[in-house]
């Protein structure tokens, strides 16, 4: 039995710094309550509640985790509060001030007059593309806490970076260089791995994107993982490495998981992701179901070209860029952070 959410985005969840903040978790758990004191009567179990959210969804879930909402499963594709974590409350304030401002230039009223589509107008025209979690009581140590649920499901795709495309195309390879260079002395060996050189500006735009996704998403996943492990609670990783059915060539983008597992389009065309599709859906319902969808200590691999498998630590290491992600983790993932901001903040785009 599947339930879907509407909840407030943009400024309408963020808040006007007078009133509630993070207005989408109460949206959402006020959904979560009302499933858990109906669902009985559509034939559902409201203690054997999973809740799933993919990127942005992701960070929601990640959020309900640690704040202790109660749920007996958690599925985190391609996101969790390390790829936006909740914001100081200084720059929250800073943000609603200017907004604040930007309507007072375009002759609107403050936030709580202003219409729906003047507050819109004013947060594209200072560039805030998306608005997240502001930080608050239950989200102080959210990088330990893992909340109630006892079992997980997690993982990404192959290029999630791939919305960042666009804004680090922009960049020149000085910039690029610059933004490593952040790191001091251990800038050089990090360069040299991504293939950061200031004469090779193709090169750098994409060392640059693997960095993106490597500390958001490969090195977030493995340190959940971890932390779950080290308490002896199930979680089940995955990857999605299947391209995009229309178009190869961008690869497994972030977002191509959800026309794979909810199988909306008509995918005949393509046998490779007609197959990873039908198995990925049965993997979920299984999971969904309290089954076991594969084994614990494996990852499990949905494509390339249409092969889906269990594989190992090399099977992951030929995949994804292990030692890369080491070496983030030897430096310290808050150092190489720095580099990540100087790279992505304003840079995101979902038209690439």
């Amino acid at each position: 039995m599947v339930v879907t959410l509407n909840y407030r985005l943009n400024m309408f969840a963020f808040g006007d710094g007078d009133g509630e903040k993070n207005l989408a978790l109460s949206d959402q758990r006020a959904a979560l309550e009302f499933v858990r004191q109906h669902i009985g009567g559509f034939g559902g179990d409201p203690r054997n509640i999973t809740l799933a959210g993919e990127s942005a969804g992701a960070v929601y879930v990640h959020a309900h985790m640690v704040m202790g909402v109660p749920m007996r499963q958690a599925v985190l594709q391609s996101g969790s509060l390390y790829l936006s974590p909740p914001i100081p409350e200084a720059r929250a304030k800073d943000i609603v001030a200017r907004i604040e401002d930007r309507l007072s230039l375009n002759g609107s009223p403050g936030l709580r007059e202003a219409s729906a589509e003047d507050i819109l107008n004013a947060q594209a025209d200072l560039g805030l593309v998306s608005l997240f979690l502001r930080m608050e009581p239950g989200l102080e140590k959210w990088r330990d806490e893992l909340g109630h649920a006892e079992r997980l499901l997690i993982g990404d795709c192959e290029y999630e970076s791939a919305i960042w495309r666009n804004g680090v195309e922009a960049l020149s390879a000085e910039s690029i260089c610059r933004s490593f260079d952040l790191l001091g002395d251990e800038s050089a060996s990090l360069k040299a791995m991504y293939g950061i050189h200031p004469g090779r500006p193709a090169s750098c735009k994409i060392g640059a994107l693997d960095l993106l996704h490597d500390v958001r998403f490969t090195v977030a996943t493995e340190k959940i993982v971890e932390q779950w492990h080290a308490q002896g609670r199930h979680v089940f990783r995955y990857l999605v490495d299947e391209a995009n059915p229309w178009q190869p060539s961008n690869r497994a983008h972030h977002t191509v998981d959800l026309p794979l597992l909810f199988g909306g389009f008509d995918l005949s065309f393509n046998s490779g992701a007609y197959r990873v599709s039908s198995v990925m859906s049965r993997k979920w319902i299984e999971f969904s179901a309290g089954m076991t969808p594969w084994e614990v200590k494996g990852y499990y691999a949905f494509g390339p070209l249409g092969n889906s498998m269990l594989i190992d630590e090399d099977g992951f290491a030929v995949r994804r860029r292990k030692r890369h992600c080491d070496a983030i983790k030897k430096i310290g993932v808050d150092r190489v952070d720095e580099v990540w901001k100087a790279l992505a903040i304003n840079n995101v785009s979902f038209e690439n």
